[in-house]
């Protein structure tokens, strides 16, 4: 049997060339390319016999006569001499398929015995006939799967559609807000700066007005007030522990004082002293009566003296503070307007160039004002020390700078989004619709549920209890960034950690749908899930050189 294959693989080798036939000393007949078994027809051009009847390998490693062509030996170092036998492993075998679509397996698959579904029509068989020809079937269940997936796909490719329309939209939506924005910062950024230039010059003229006041004999005489209570409080608290040091000696004494010693000048000094308190130390007077007397002299005495706090307070008073207040009558109401409100509000209109001018124009009015008692001066007293004009004037521009802080961040998080609608969410922003939206799919006790954009989550069917799977991390960065393959697979990482695991993460792989739906969860390794999720944002619309015209090839490892 061994000897018959062998036989039939000469013979067979022998036909390769069946419209060639050879004789000595006579012309050899012209090779059709089409004609070469196994070769693809994007290669025909190079297939085409010189003059000489040469072949040169498609890598230029060397020249050998057209003959040897699928002769089962192989001549060139890339395998270009045998497209039609598996003497080179290296190199593809083009199969025609009729009724199907083309396709190729690796050479060294050639005549094994093994039917390959690359080629349904058996050619790669050829010696061995162990293959029938059933591209027939074959290619009519696939145009058949193939009519169902483009129905799909045309679907699908509608809504996508739509989500292109919105995310035109939104981002049209989007760059009119950011220039609106810009705008208003370049507004804001003005407003700010004159706040600013105001409050410099209010806390300018506010520390010179200071300066005046503080030459004032009242002033002066705070300050001389204020450093003799200082002297005053430490000569007092000084005392104060002098004078307890003495009542505990007297105390003790008056307790322990035996009249049977009949010393004059002792008795003299207990009397004395149980006179000026008003407790009776000796015999005849309980302890609890003695210590309810000696509460009640320092109850007493509180009620007389002023309090440390409020001494310290005094001591502590802010007094440029008190200078800058400016403080009206006692009689005046708290709520009462100083009639100069309106002079300062008039600072935000004035034009910068004739702000100077203006300013010694409110000054000069608002001390007439005063003169004449048609307007009170200012009773606000500040915790910064500032007058009400420097107060005013920080608080305005605090509150403008804290506006044009939160103006920035806006324009930086509507740049982000712009430029993530780039690449981000698809070429066309398809996928900024779905951003934020959600599918789920209960497997067996758990319900999966995957946010596009936002984190995938397992959650319990008994207990309501929950796991993060993990967050979004990014695309399918083994692909070229943009292409169909990119945005075909999103891996969502940093899930909660496993007991004795890895932190959860889950792959998610995408494909063509006419809904958002998740339609099947794994979990190969532990802790690492597999979805499977159909949009219609990876219904692309189908491009020239689809895949019903591409050959398809088994890739063998």
């Amino acid at each position: 049997m061994k000897n018959l294959t062998v036989l039939v693989t000469l013979l067979s080798s022998l036909l390769l060339f069946t419209p060639v036939t050879f004789a000595a000393q006579e012309e050899q007949k012209i090779v059709v390319p089409s004609q070469i078994r196994g070769l693809n027809p994007s290669l025909y051009d190079k297939y085409e016999p010189s003059k000489s009847g040469l072949f040169h390998c498609l890598d230029n490693s060397k020249t050998i006569p057209f003959s040897a062509i699928n002769d089962d030996y192989c001549d060139c170092p890339d395998g270009s001499d045998e497209p039609g036998t598996a003497a080179c492993s290296n190199g593809l075998f083009w199969c025609k398929n009729e009724g199907h679509i083309p396709g190729s397996v690796r050479k060294s698959r050639v005549n094994d015995g093994l039917c390959e579904p690359e080629c349904c029509d058996g050619s790669d068989e050829w010696a061995t006939g162990a293959c029938p020809n059933n591209c027939e079937v074959v290619g009519k269940e696939w145009r058949a799967a193939k009519e169902a997936s483009e129905k799909i796909r045309k679907t699908g490719a509608k809504v996508r559609g739509t989500y292109i329309k919105w995310a035109q939209g939104e981002k049209r939506r989007l760059e009119e807000d950011l220039a609106k924005k810009r705008q208003e910062l370049v507004t804001k950024e003005q407003e700010v700066a004159k706040a600013k230039a105001i409050l410099e010059k209010t806390e300018a003229h506010s520390q010179e007005d200071l300066e005046r006041k503080k030459k004032s004999p009242v002033y002066i005489s705070l300050l001389s007030h204020r450093l003799a209570l200082a002297r005053l409080r430490s000569k007092t608290n000084r005392l104060e522990t002098e004078i307890e040091s003495l009542h505990s000696l007297l105390r003790e004494m008056a307790k322990g004082y035996n009249p049977n010693y009949q010393d004059m000048a002792v008795k003299a000094a207990v009397v004395g002293y149980e006179e000026l308190t008003g407790i009776k130390y000796r015999e005849g007077e309980s302890e609890g009566e003695t210590e309810v007397k000696k509460e009640e002299q320092e109850e007493g005495d509180k009620e007389e003296e002023i309090t440390e706090q409020e001494l310290e307070a005094l001591e502590k008073e802010d007094l440029e503070a008190l200078l800058l207040s400016d403080t009206t009558d006692e009689n005046e109401e708290d709520d009462e307007d100083d009639g100069t409100g309106l002079l300062w509000k008039l600072d935000e209109y004035i034009p910068e160039s004739l702000y100077g001018s203006w300013e010694h124009v409110r000054d000069v009015a608002i001390d007439w004002m005063i003169c004449f008692g048609l307007a009170g001066r200012s009773k606000t007293k500040t915790s910064s020390g500032d007058g009400p004009q420097v107060a005013a004037a920080r608080e305005k521009h605090r509150l403008l700078n804290n506006e044009l802080v939160k103006l920035n961040g806006a324009i930086r998080d509507t740049e982000d989004t712009l430029k993530n609608m780039e690449l981000h969410y698809g070429r066309e922003g398809e996928w900024k619709k779905l951003d934020g939206s959600c599918v789920d799919k209960v497997v067996g006790d758990y319900t999966y549920e995957l946010c596009f954009f936002g984190k995938a989550t397992q959650r319990s069917n008994k207990d309501k209890s929950s796991n993060n799977l993990g967050s979004f991390n990014q695309w399918n960065t083994a692909a070229d960034q943009g292409s169909l393959g990119y945005y075909s697979q999103q891996l969502y990482k940093n899930g909660a950690k496993c007991w004795n695991g890895p932190n959860r993460s889950v792959t998610v792989d995408l494909s063509c749908g006419t809904s958002n739906a998740l339609i099947s969860v794994s979990e190969p390794e532990k802790c690492e899930y597999r979805f499977k999720v159909t949009s219609p944002a990876l219904c692309w619309p189908e491009a020239p050189g689809s895949p019903t015209d591409e050959v398809k090839v088994k890739e063998e490892l």
